[in-house]
């Protein structure tokens, strides 16, 4: 089994995921949340300054990481890839999944999945200079999943390194379950190796999941395993992973971890404790009376406040059983 860290903006930067790595176990890769690149009123093209930073080598140490391009034009594709491959990287993903109104409606992430004539030449364009340096990430379709049911025959045609697949629809957002069933109707659409991602939350979930498509051995875990740091290393064990009071000790010196690293890099207790309250939306899912938890660090206002409550939510609320 190899698993995957999925990108979440806003949660798995840089940080995050370099000090992940460091506490827990069980993820080989870690993809980056998408980049894209910006035009300016000359025709140029740029890059945020903070989209490469959280890229570069420097901040991804130890980390096998995959950065991810959202565009839906072979001209800013390049342009972008040029950048990431001249870090060094070996590989990119393209988000055809994003979900997010304010992508989808500018025919990008799971919007452009309808156009397929759209997506081909972006990848014959991209192809032509980076054959199988580049992965794909999709959801079903934007509205239907006849929409990538006609495109994996096509992708046949281009050497992709793999295809990462969410099988929930573009309008969907995350409601529902994922249809295990339409991601079963896509393994023999294409010859790519497939990397299943979508409602891995814990031992269970992986069951159901794992007896429905028993071939696929790459797993992409998001929300569950920032909801549950030691989700991969259960999966791995091929188990149950019962918590000790040491993985409660490891968990707390995780989160002073990141504290500190963002109080470095971060600027004003807003801002610091908007990133750490992202987390924990997640995260308190780990705790017994998890809304409880949850409201406990919404409310919290200042940094000092934040310390105070995590000191009280460790020494004072079970994990979950």
């Amino acid at each position: 089994m190899e698993i995957y860290m999925a990108p979440l903006r806003g949660i798995t930067d840089c940080i995050y995921r370099t000090t992940f790595l460091r506490y827990f176990k069980g993820v080989d890769r870690v993809m980056a949340p998408f980049i894209s690149s910006l035009s300016a009123a000359n025709g140029t093209r740029r890059i945020k300054p903070a989209y490469l930073r959280d890229i570069s080598p420097e901040n991804n140490k130890n980390t096998e990481l995959i950065p991810q391009i959202l565009s839906n034009d072979p001209d800013d594709f390049l342009f972008t890839a040029q950048h990431i491959f001249n870090l060094g990287w070996p590989e990119i993903n393209w988000n055809l999944g994003c979900p997010s109104p304010m992508v989808t409606r500018k025919k990008r992430g799971s919007g452009l999945l309808p156009h397929q004539g759209q997506i081909c030449r972006v990848l014959d364009a991209v192809m032509a200079r980076y054959p199988e340096r580049i992965s794909i990430k999709t959801r079903l379709g934007l509205d239907s999943a006849a929409e990538l049911y006609r495109l994996l025959p096509i992708l046949d045609q281009y050497p992709l390194t793999e295809i990462i697949i969410h099988p929930r629809l573009g309008c969907q957002m995350y409601k529902g379950r994922a249809d295990l069933e339409a991601f079963q109707n896509c393994q023999p659409l294409t010859r790519h190796r497939l990397v299943y991602n979508g409602d891995i939350t814990d031992q269970d979930s992986y069951s159901r999941i794992s007896q429905h498509l028993p071939g696929v051995k790459r797993l992409m875990l998001g929300r569950g395993l920032i909801a549950d740091p030691f989700l991969s290393t259960g999966l791995k064990a091929g188990g149950l992973c019962l918590k000790s009071d040491s993985d409660r000790d490891i968990l707390k010196s995780f989160l002073d971890d990141l504290l500190q690293q963002y109080q470095g890099r971060l600027c004003g207790d807003s801002h610091i404790l908007g990133r750490l309250k992202g987390i924990w939306r997640y995260l308190a899912v780990i705790f017994e009376d998890s809304d409880k938890v949850r409201k406990k660090i919404t409310k919290t206002k200042k940094l000092n406040n934040y310390t105070e409550m995590v000191k009280s939510i460790f020494a004072e609320t079970p994990f979950s059983s």
